[in-house]
């Protein structure tokens, strides 16, 4: 039987930490991919205080971790058009607390990656958020991986 030790075995790194975003933008610091079998994204909202703001939150991709752009979404097991983004345009009604969670396919996505917060539409409405990035290494063929059978 194989035992997967997530506690010890999983990454979660703080993309951005838990904080109420007014009028701002964020670019969080890269994750780097290199020997990750699998990752997602994990974004946390609260309520939106206020109507006009629109915060886009996208998932940013960089083979230098330097020059970042916008990753694509996987649609069917290809590479569409599409930004890998999500939209919060909240109404400041309860029902918009929600967790939002996004895979990456490790496989087609450049070797650093990052989460973004882009701001638009005016306002300064106050919004409880936090992001974090949850990896898992690849253990397969590896010399130094861990036994996790029991």
């Amino acid at each position: 039987m194989t035992v997967l030790d997530l506690g010890n075995n999983v990454a979660v790194t703080s993309q951005i930490v838990p904080q109420v975003l007014s009028a701002s933008s964020s670019d969080a610091t890269a994750v780097d991919m290199k020997g990750v079998t699998w990752a997602i994204v994990h974004i946390n909202c609260g309520t939106k205080a206020g109507t006009t703001s629109v915060y886009t939150f996208k998932v940013e991709e960089s083979s230098d971790n330097v020059t970042f752009a916008t990753a694509k979404k996987l649609v069917d097991g290809e590479v569409s058009t599409t930004d890998a983004e999500i939209v919060i345009t909240a109404t400041a009604a309860a029902t918009d607390d929600r967790t939002y969670l996004v895979a990456l396919d490790a496989t087609r996505i450049e070797r650093y990656v990052r989460i973004a917060c882009d701001l638009s539409g005016g306002g300064s409405d106050n919004f409880p958020v936090s992001c974090s990035i949850i990896t898992m290494p690849d253990y397969t063929g590896d010399a130094d991986a861990p036994d996790m059978t029991v």
